[in-house]
Protein backbone atom coordinates (compact mmCIF):
# COMPACT_ATOMS: atom_id res chain seq x y z
CA UNK A 1 0.00 0.00 0.00
CA UNK A 2 1.24 3.50 -0.82
CA UNK A 3 1.80 5.96 1.99
CA UNK A 4 0.34 9.45 1.68
CA UNK A 5 3.77 11.13 1.79
CA UNK A 6 5.78 11.30 -1.45
CA UNK A 7 8.86 9.91 0.30
CA UNK A 8 7.87 6.47 1.52
CA UNK A 9 8.92 5.48 5.05
CA UNK A 10 9.92 1.96 4.01
CA UNK A 11 12.62 1.14 1.47
CA UNK A 12 15.31 3.55 2.70
CA UNK A 13 18.66 1.78 2.84
CA UNK A 14 22.27 1.78 1.69
CA UNK A 15 23.08 -0.08 -1.54
CA UNK A 16 25.88 -2.64 -1.61
CA UNK A 17 27.39 -3.95 -4.86
CA UNK A 18 30.19 -6.56 -4.76
CA UNK A 19 30.69 -5.92 -1.05
CA UNK A 20 31.06 -2.15 -1.46
CA UNK A 21 28.47 0.41 -0.32
CA UNK A 22 27.95 2.60 -3.41
CA UNK A 23 25.07 4.82 -2.29
CA UNK A 24 21.57 4.77 -0.88
CA UNK A 25 18.03 4.16 -2.09
CA UNK A 26 14.55 5.35 -1.22
CA UNK A 27 11.06 5.04 -2.67
CA UNK A 28 8.91 7.81 -4.13
CA UNK A 29 5.18 7.88 -4.78
CA UNK A 30 3.94 9.52 -8.00
CA UNK A 31 3.18 13.14 -7.03
CA UNK A 32 0.82 13.85 -9.93
CA UNK A 33 -2.87 12.99 -10.14
CA UNK A 34 -2.10 10.50 -12.92
CA UNK A 35 0.89 8.54 -14.18
CA UNK A 36 3.37 10.03 -16.67
CA UNK A 37 5.55 8.76 -19.50
CA UNK A 38 9.22 8.46 -18.64
CA UNK A 39 10.07 11.18 -21.16
CA UNK A 40 8.08 13.68 -19.03
CA UNK A 41 10.13 13.01 -15.89
CA UNK A 42 12.80 15.71 -15.51
CA UNK A 43 14.57 14.21 -12.50
CA UNK A 44 14.71 14.56 -8.76
CA UNK A 45 16.93 16.87 -6.71
CA UNK A 46 17.92 15.13 -3.46
CA UNK A 47 19.23 16.58 -0.20
CA UNK A 48 20.22 14.77 2.98
CA UNK A 49 21.36 17.16 5.68
CA UNK A 50 24.22 19.23 4.19
CA UNK A 51 24.66 16.90 1.18
CA UNK A 52 22.84 17.45 -2.10
CA UNK A 53 22.60 15.94 -5.59
CA UNK A 54 21.16 17.63 -8.67
CA UNK A 55 18.38 16.01 -10.67
CA UNK A 56 20.87 14.67 -13.23
CA UNK A 57 22.59 12.37 -10.69
CA UNK A 58 20.08 9.90 -9.16
CA UNK A 59 19.10 6.77 -11.06
CA UNK A 60 15.47 5.67 -11.38
CA UNK A 61 14.02 2.17 -11.23
CA UNK A 62 10.56 1.84 -12.78
CA UNK A 63 8.76 -1.34 -13.78
CA UNK A 64 11.77 -3.40 -12.71
CA UNK A 65 14.28 -1.57 -14.93
CA UNK A 66 17.02 0.89 -14.04
CA UNK A 67 17.35 4.24 -15.89
CA UNK A 68 19.48 7.36 -15.86
CA UNK A 69 17.51 10.58 -16.26
CA UNK A 70 18.86 10.87 -19.82
CA UNK A 71 17.46 7.42 -20.64
CA UNK A 72 14.07 8.37 -19.19
CA UNK A 73 13.97 11.64 -21.14
CA UNK A 74 14.61 9.79 -24.40
CA UNK A 75 12.27 6.87 -23.65
CA UNK A 76 9.18 8.49 -25.29
CA UNK A 77 6.63 5.70 -24.67
CA UNK A 78 8.81 2.76 -23.59
CA UNK A 79 8.38 3.41 -19.85
CA UNK A 80 5.66 4.93 -17.71
CA UNK A 81 5.56 5.87 -14.02
CA UNK A 82 2.13 4.62 -13.03
CA UNK A 83 0.02 6.35 -10.40
CA UNK A 84 0.13 3.31 -8.11
CA UNK A 85 3.80 2.48 -8.72
CA UNK A 86 6.70 3.35 -6.45
CA UNK A 87 9.86 4.64 -8.10
CA UNK A 88 13.10 3.45 -6.56
CA UNK A 89 15.65 6.27 -6.49
CA UNK A 90 19.33 5.34 -6.18
CA UNK A 91 21.75 8.10 -5.20
CA UNK A 92 25.45 7.37 -5.71
CA UNK A 93 27.35 8.21 -2.53
CA UNK A 94 30.42 6.06 -1.75
CA UNK A 95 30.07 4.60 1.73
CA UNK A 96 26.34 5.39 1.82
CA UNK A 97 24.68 7.20 4.68
CA UNK A 98 25.59 6.50 8.30
CA UNK A 99 23.10 4.56 10.41
CA UNK A 100 20.58 6.82 12.11
CA UNK A 101 17.89 9.37 11.39
CA UNK A 102 18.35 11.75 8.44
CA UNK A 103 16.41 14.68 6.98
CA UNK A 104 15.66 13.71 3.36
CA UNK A 105 14.28 16.32 0.97
CA UNK A 106 13.34 15.90 -2.70
CA UNK A 107 12.16 18.11 -5.54
CA UNK A 108 10.56 15.95 -8.23
CA UNK A 109 10.37 17.68 -11.62
CA UNK A 110 7.69 16.54 -14.07
CA UNK A 111 6.51 18.02 -17.36
CA UNK A 112 2.81 18.15 -18.24
CA UNK A 113 2.16 18.09 -21.99
CA UNK A 114 -0.83 20.43 -21.70
CA UNK A 115 0.97 23.26 -19.85
CA UNK A 116 2.95 25.87 -21.85
CA UNK A 117 6.71 25.22 -21.92
CA UNK A 118 7.58 28.50 -20.15
CA UNK A 119 5.78 27.21 -17.02
CA UNK A 120 7.54 23.82 -17.01
CA UNK A 121 8.50 21.67 -15.23
CA UNK A 122 6.15 21.31 -12.28
CA UNK A 123 8.22 20.72 -9.15
CA UNK A 124 6.84 18.70 -6.25
CA UNK A 125 8.70 19.22 -2.96
CA UNK A 126 8.70 16.81 -0.04
CA UNK A 127 10.71 16.40 3.16
CA UNK A 128 10.76 13.56 5.61
CA UNK A 129 12.85 12.09 8.41
CA UNK A 130 14.13 8.68 7.34
CA UNK A 131 16.11 6.01 9.16
CA UNK A 132 19.10 4.07 7.88
CA UNK A 133 19.63 0.85 9.82
CA UNK A 134 23.12 -0.52 10.44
Amino acid sequence: MLERELIQNHGVHNVTVDGEVIGFQFLLRMPNYRGVWGSLIDGVDVAVGDLSWTREVPRWSLQGRDYSIQELRSSVTEVRWQLDELATITVPHPGGLPAGVHDLAVDIAIHAPYIPAEFQPSVFHSERKVTILA
